[in-house]
């Protein structure tokens, strides 16, 4: 990652020109980017709207907007569908009567139905609809509980700030996206959905895929302050990474078994200086972390480095899709949506992150 990229963002510093009503003894730039340790928040000047000029839309409004193109995308792929297994069934037939050998077409069916699977994923009609899902269903969902919040479907965090925890396998090849931003309770986040694998072609030529990590992940503000760094993995978490290879010149980790029996039949704790590991799981800290195992399903990581807490939950599954073959409705996906951010208020309430002590 660059040194422009940051917990504000991905993309850098971005300035928006601010239009003052009246002259302005100075003016104020626009930070979408800054440094962690030192968050400071984008400084916009609104402007008067008249009140003519307010157009808001009832929540029937959007739910009808958003269901007409939900509609439009299924149309649209029941369309390529049916041209796909038309086409399929065409070209099998003419191939079975002339070599009278069903292999053939039968690796052609697994073949077309690669290539409809691949087009319907990626017509206009339903991104269309999936970005205006994202803008008015969890965009406004997420003002409503966070404060600064922005999100952007297209982004994700960068694979160099997953790198450089040093606590996690990385693979090949990387995806992120659904990146988004904010603050809880003061306490400033991170977190996009995020594909880890390894791929790799055997002798035989086939090609093999093994998935590293697919869930979320999330970066929070720590606000104790502590030296070193350290995981905490669940021990059902497989490839999480112990810094200090055999060819590595950092320190290596150890394994430190806490005093909390229970605890460490969960989890496998590693780090390079004991002391620090002792002084942030405390006794009550370890139980946040079981309370927090036993509420949010997936494996769990948790990254301590440079003041910042990472979490990992690997749950094989994205945030905030919109079922594409489901009838829109606001109240139920609000809902939803809400329940999905739970994680990130869990995480915050019981490991008390605005709290600056270790008790």
């Amino acid at each position: 990652m660059n040194n422009n990229q940051n917990l504000n963002g991905v993309t850098g510093n971005q300035q928006v020109p601010v239009q003052p009503t009246q002259p302005m003894p100075q003016q104020v730039p626009v930070q979408q980017a800054q440094p962690v340790q030192q968050v400071q928040q984008p400084v916009q000047q609104a402007q008067a709207v008249p009140p003519q000029q307010v157009q808001t839309q009832t929540s029937d409004q959007i739910q009808q907007e958003l269901e007409n193109l939900r509609v439009k995308a299924v149309k649209k792929q029941n369309m390529i569908i049916v041209i796909g297994i038309i086409i399929y069934l065409t070209i099998g037939f003419l191939v079975f009567q002339k070599t009278g050998d069903i292999t053939l077409p039968l690796f052609g069916a697994f073949f077309a139905t690669a290539i409809i699977v691949i087009i319907c994923n990626v017509i206009k009609e339903k991104t269309q609809f999936i970005k205006a899902y994202k803008d008015k269903v969890v965009v406004a969902t997420l003002k409503t509980i966070f404060t600064d919040i922005h999100f952007d479907m297209e982004k994700g965090i960068p694979e160099s700030v997953i790198a450089n925890t040093d606590m996690m396998m990385m693979g090949n090849i990387y995806y992120s996206n659904d990146y988004f931003y904010g603050k809880y309770k003061d306490i400033q986040f991170q977190c996009s959905d995020v594909t880890i694998q390894y791929e790799y072609t055997d002798s035989d030529g086939d090609t093999h895929t093994t998935t590293y990590f697919d869930g979320q992940w999330y970066i929070f503000e720590f606000n104790k302050q502590f030296k070193g760094s350290f995981q905490v993995c669940e021990k059902s978490f497989h490839y999480s990474k112990r810094q200090g290879g055999l060819f590595s010149k950092k320190e290596k980790d150890e394994k430190i078994e806490m005093e909390d029996q229970e605890f460490n039949k969960q989890f496998k704790v590693f780090g390079t200086d004991a002391h620090s590991v002792f002084y942030v799981l405390t006794p009550q800290t370890m139980e946040r972390i079981k309370s927090i195992n036993s509420q949010i399903k997936g494996d769990l990581l948790f990254c301590f480095k440079d003041n910042l807490l990472h979490v990992g939950v690997y749950n094989g599954k994205d945030l905030f899709e919109p079922r594409l073959r489901k009838k829109v409705d606001i109240e139920r996906d609000t809902v939803t949506t809400k329940n999905e951010i739970n994680a990130i208020l869990q995480f915050v309430d019981i490991l008390h992150l605005d709290n600056d002590l270790f008790k």
